[in-house]
């Protein structure tokens, strides 16, 4: 019994490490289209128009919407040890919400849809452009709006990608920047 909980445990790691290995590749990715992003708009100045937007975007911290209608928050902003495995320790520069059945991902504030990519592992990513914010939605299928669109609140714009090896439960990284670093989203968006 001992040997096959050892088995087991030396499986387990093996299955964390390459998940780390994806995970690490796709936030490392994430971080490079992120920060493309803010050099692209520390270049060209915002126009009155997006400063508007941006300081209502501030004016709103607290109560914007959720990027999703319902769901949970299944992994906070910042540090964190592991659920399981109490050595590890987790980083993330947002927060993963996690709903039951088909999910579909919504703008938390008006702005300009400014970049959609792919990201190997994680489906489709969308950045929206609220003035000097970035509000990211990432593990995205059938996006809804293109380079360029400029979106209301609540917006729809795609679907939270539905994993058949979970119960088809929607999680999706949600993420908000400002021009120098990454915020705890959970103190943007209103508490339900």
């Amino acid at each position: 019994m001992v040997r096959s909980l050892n088995t087991k445990e030396k499986q387990l790691q093996k299955e964390l490490e390459e998940k780390k290995r994806i995970a690490l590749r796709i936030e490392k990715e994430r971080s490079r289209i992120i920060e493309a992003e803010r050099k692209k708009s520390s270049v060209t100045a915002l126009t009155p128009e997006q400063r508007l937007i941006g300081d209502n975007f501030l004016d709103n911290k607290g109560r914007l919407p959720w990027p999703v209608e319902r769901g949970v928050i299944t992994s906070h902003f910042g540090t964190h040890k592991h659920p399981i495995l109490k050595y590890v320790t987790e980083k993330n520069d947002g927060i993963d919400i996690t709903s039951s059945g088909r999910s579909k991902a919504r703008s938390i504030f008006k702005g300009e849809v400014s970049v959609i990519t792919a990201i190997q592992g994680a489906n489709m990513t969308v950045i929206i452009k609220h003035g000097k914010y970035l509000s990211v939605y990432n593990n995205l299928v059938n996006v809804k709006v293109k380079k360029g669109d400029i979106v209301e609140t609540k917006q729809e714009i795609g679907d939270v990608f539905p994993d058949p090896k979970d119960n088809y439960s929607c999680t999706i990284k949600f993420i908000i920047f400002d021009q120098t670093k990454f915020l705890d989203p959970e103190g943007w968006i209103a508490k339900l």
